[in-house]
């Protein structure tokens, strides 16, 4: 079977969406993204579970600017991958934000809280408790943390979200 799906990234600036994107799609790390104006659409088509996947992947600048052409965006998405940054508490307080505009467009879509930037353990400022804490009440069922700078589990955290669209796109 084949599948479009839109995917979301959502969260405030700097927390690492664009690059959690490139890595995903290019499997690369750069230190000189610059921040996303507007909206960056990216695509990857993948096999999932021996199903063919085209993800749209739609980058939202994080900055106050946006906040208007937010639900626009949002439209037609099958999900969302809503990232804050482990070193920045103001990042991991302001998700509400972006969950709520996210459920108020897009009521029954899965989402996927990332917790980005875990190369950077020293600067921890949100547990991993915290963010499981807080995914539990806001009924978000995947909760993992990323670091787009090694890799690790942007693979993992991409796929989750979208077996859970396939699912119930079906």
């Amino acid at each position: 079977m084949e599948y479009i799906l839109k995917i979301v990234l959502l969260g405030d600036a700097g927390v690492g969406k664009t690059s959690l994107v490139y890595r995903f799609i290019e499997n690369r790390f750069s230190t000189d993204f610059k921040s996303t104006l507007g909206v960056n659409l990216l695509k990857r088509t993948i096999e999932i579970d021996g199903n063919q996947v085209t993800t749209q992947i739609w980058d939202l600048g994080g900055q106050e600017a946006y906040k208007k052409l937010r639900k626009l965006y949002l439209e037609g998405a099958s999900g969302a991958l809503v990232v804050y940054d482990v070193t920045s508490e103001s990042s991991f307080q302001n998700l509400n934000e972006w969950i709520n505009s996210f459920k108020e467009t897009r009521t029954e879509c899965p989402i996927v809280l990332i917790g980005n930037k875990t190369d950077l353990s020293q600067l921890r400022k949100v547990t991993q408790d915290q963010a499981k804490t807080y995914a539990k009440e806001k009924n978000i069922l995947d909760f993992i943390e990323t670091s787009a700078k090694t890799g690790e589990n942007v693979e993992v955290a991409f796929k989750n979200l979208i077996r859970k669209a396939m699912l119930k796109g079906s």
